[in-house]
């Protein structure tokens, strides 16, 4: 392999982020065209129609698009169990630890220099947003949507797709390239900066176990935290409890227990935080399994970094992309 076949991986890592910012752009307008013709439905089920239209887009659509670019067909041997699976799942508290570590810098920064209430918001969404209890319907699905949907169809577009594709013109560059992808799919400056660090740790477990299963596993427990806390605060307990107690109202024993079970589940959260922070320090530091060796010495790691900033098809699909989470920030 040459530099030409290198920049032909640009070009075809630039048309991957194309392929989401046009996946983002048709599920926006099929959730508003559905909101319109289903303005008199339940708010529930409309929500509903409006997940299931986003998942045709962002992953039926673009995961299709990907893998014909990449000429990536489906091969089982992605989800083998790797032989070091408990070490590698071990890495969901480090990856956790770090990830939110940029959450809470991206807070900060838009909160106190720019005056972005929006991230703020955006971070702590399920508490804000909360608006009453819901069926139990629907917070399965919202649940079944975050712990096992969203972790198996992004991996395997992430890791299983992109990155596997272009491991062969460098572990690095398929590392760096399926974070970033991974970041500008969820649309906004808050998800990406998260994610993007949550990308480039994953990547290395994928790299390091040549499975996407372990990354999958660790993505479901990830979101199962945030899904969790919107399932508990979005029951009619949860609701009646804090009403109650706006009121200085006595609360039952049922809601007693849910706030402190609530409690108890947020507290193990922030000593898993703590804790992840130290080991992400611990990892980066003396962890040698996770770093990628580089098997596409051809060209430095200056010369790629060049070639990807001088390739026009990836300038345009990272600025499309850019675009829409500048844009998300003041809509």
């Amino acid at each position: 392999m040459c530099a030409a076949d290198f920049k032909e991986a640009c070009k075809t890592s630039g048309i991957a982020l194309i392929i989401i910012f046009v996946a983002r752009c048709l599920s926006d307008v099929a959730c508003l065209l559905i909101g319109n013709m289903m303005s008199d439905c339940d708010g529930q089920l409309v929500s509903f129609v409006q997940s299931v239209a986003s998942a045709v887009f962002l992953y039926g659509f673009a995961i299709a698009a990907t893998s014909k670019v990449f000429g990536y067909r489906f091969d089982a041997s992605v989800y083998k169990k790797p032989k070091r699976m408990g070490k590698a799942i071990s890495w969901f508290v480090p990856v956790y630890g770090a990830s939110q570590v940029v959450n809470l810098i991206v807070i900060v920064i838009s909160f106190l220099l720019i005056n972005n209430v929006t991230a703020v918001e955006k971070a702590f969404e399920p508490m804000v947003y909360a608006s009453g209890s819901r069926e139990v319907w629907y917070l399965v699905f919202t649940f079944l949507l975050m712990v096992v949907v969203a972790p198996l169809f992004e991996e395997y577009w992430f890791r299983g797709v992109i990155q596997t594709s272009l491991s062969r013109y460098g572990n690095g560059f398929a590392i760096m390239v399926s974070a970033l992808c991974f970041g500008m799919a969820h649309g906004n400056i808050q998800q990406f900066c998260y994610c993007f660090v949550m990308g480039i740790c994953m990547g290395y477990v994928h790299y390091a176990t040549g499975s996407i299963l372990p990354t999958t596993i660790i993505h479901a427990l990830l979101n199962s935290i945030a899904a969790i806390v919107i399932v508990v605060i979005n029951t009619s307990l949860f609701s009646s409890a804090v009403t109650k107690m706006q009121k200085g109202i006595s609360l039952a024993g049922e809601e007693e227990t849910i706030l402190v079970c609530l409690s108890i589940f947020v507290l193990i959260v922030l000593i898993v935080l703590f804790v992840g922070i130290g080991a992400a320090i611990g990892k980066l530091k003396k962890n040698r399994l996770y770093r990628p060796v580089n098997n596409y010495p051809s060209l430095s790691s200056k010369q790629k970094v060049l070639a990807v900033c001088a390739d026009p098809v990836f300038i345009i699909g990272f600025v499309l992309c850019t675009a829409y989470i500048i844009a998300m920030i003041f809509i």
